[in-house]
């Protein structure tokens, strides 16, 4: 059975995912692990620390323990926002190179957004329309006609960073809530995105899965719902604002190590979803990691 190990390495979260590739060419993962080193909180003025890099490097370190105990040596590693948006973006590459002993693939932000629509194709039908990847460093931005890829775009704003910019505690207070929304509306503004709107956006990442379990607790519907509309999203959101005491029980039930970063992440989906979309939303399964194993890998040695 060939086995192949893939880390994401972005600003929130640090994933080790397994898979098994079945005969008729399907994917089935074995299992993964994470590790919610939040590397964004150690970049200041541009530059990962020393220290943000020696975090990145023990995980990594983890991570080759586990493969080695189940007899795999070969870990694809790739990194997002955290090393692609810095300036000592080469030193940090060769320091885990030299420490960890892998190579580490810094994807440029289209072809992030490229492999996220690839990857999340593995999981649900989108011929026509959007997607967006919220990410904690980024946000990845596709339009879709036909099969094809009109448009691929990374924003250098995630749920992470707006947290880290914005918030001084763990929820935001009424003048920072106001603070997120006039950075993601200048964020959106500049992106410069399409007149027309989508009748349908696919939604990739941690944020989007936090997002949609919280709406099917709230509206008692079954966790294996991969839909919500506007309008959920709207009140799921409008909730939080509020404080209402249910969702932030569902908060710390359903995704505890996103409390900081659920609010600032739903509200950049929902201005997402608002200035792109005017159908439905569908949550995939299924991203980046996926478009990287089929896309990078699997392709390159066909």
């Amino acid at each position: 059975m060939i086995k192949y190990a893939i880390v994401d390495l972005g600003s929130n979260t640090i994933r080790l995912s397994v898979y098994h590739i079945l005969p008729d060419k399907h994917d089935e993962l074995l299992f993964s692990k994470k590790d919610m080193a939040g590397l964004v909180n150690y970049i200041s003025n541009g530059v990962l620390s020393e220290s943000g890099i020696e975090r990145a490097c023990t995980t990594l370190q983890q991570f080759r323990t586990i493969l080695q105990h189940f007899g795999m040596e070969k870990m694809y590693v790739f990194a997002t926002a955290p090393l692609r948006n810095i300036r000592n973006t080469a030193h940090a590459v060769e320091t885990i190179q030299n420490t960890v002993g892998v190579e580490v693939d810094v994807l440029p932000g289209d072809l992030e957004a490229q492999l996220g629509y690839y990857g999340a194709l593995r999981s649900v039908s989108l011929k026509n329309g959007a997607l967006f990847d919220i990410g904690g460093g980024s946000t990845e931005l596709v339009r879709i006609n036909d099969g094809k890829i009109l448009r691929a775009q990374s924003l250098s704003i995630g749920s992470l960073n707006l947290f880290k910019n914005h918030v001084s505690k763990i929820w935001p207070k009424k003048k920072e809530i106001e603070e997120i929304r006039a950075h993601i509306d200048a964020t959106l503004t500049e992106a410069n995105l399409p007149d027309s709107k989508a009748e349908l956006i696919c939604g990739v990442g941690g944020t989007a899965r936090a997002v949609l379990k919280l709406s099917n607790a709230w509206y008692h519907r079954p966790q294996n719902e991969r839909c919500l509309s506007l309008k959920d999203l709207k009140h799921i959101t409008q909730a939080m604002l509020k404080q209402d005491d249910g969702i932030r029980q569902l908060i710390l039930n359903l995704c505890p190590d996103r409390i900081h970063t659920i609010l600032p992440g739903a509200l950049l989906m929902r201005a997402v979803c608002h200035a792109a979309c005017s159908g439905e939303i569908v949550i995939s399964r299924t991203g980046v990691r996926e478009g990287y194993l089929y896309q990078k890998i699997l392709h390159a040695q066909n």
